[in-house]
């Protein structure tokens, strides 16, 4: 069975091969969750990006996919970060073999694509609002009060 190692903590878990990180943390008493996020997380369905940890020996974790990368790099329409490659979600890790984990990696803003972000979103806000006063105005309109 492999064994995870976690460098913060300084325990060891052995679990079945096939085990997701998540689950396997959690029911050893590890939370990948910071702060708010201890309540307030998508239990584990890819959408949140809150359960990040680091993999530091990750020839036993299942593959990164694209999805995973793209929740872990914006899963907040306010900010961007910059991650590594051995940054995962708990939530989406198959222990295949032995893996040294640290919980609640640093990660850092990503500058340029939250400056991106903010555009788009304040596009779209100022969209939403003169549409909303559009449908505003013609339900006014429509019983007479303007």
């Amino acid at each position: 069975m492999p064994v995870i190692t976690l460098a913060n903590e300084n325990k060891t878990v052995e679990v079945p091969v096939g085990a997701n990180l998540r689950h396997a943390l959690l029911n050893n008493g590890v939370s990948p969750y910071i702060g708010i996020a201890k309540l307030i997380n998508c239990r584990g369905f890819e959408l949140c990006g809150t359960c990040r940890v680091e993999v530091v020996d990750g020839k036993g974790a299942s593959a990164r996919k694209d999805d995973e990368e793209q929740t872990l790099i914006s899963s907040t329409p306010f900010y961007a970060r910059k991650i590594e490659k051995n940054i995962r979600l708990a939530c989406q890790v198959s222990v295949t073999g032995d893996l040294m984990v640290k919980t609640y990696p640093k990660v850092e803003l990503d500058r340029e694509r939250t400056k991106e972000m903010m555009i788009k979103s304040g596009i779209s806000a100022v969209f939403l609002l003169l549409f909303g006063l559009f449908f505003l105005a013609m339900f006014l309109d429509m019983i007479k009060i303007i």
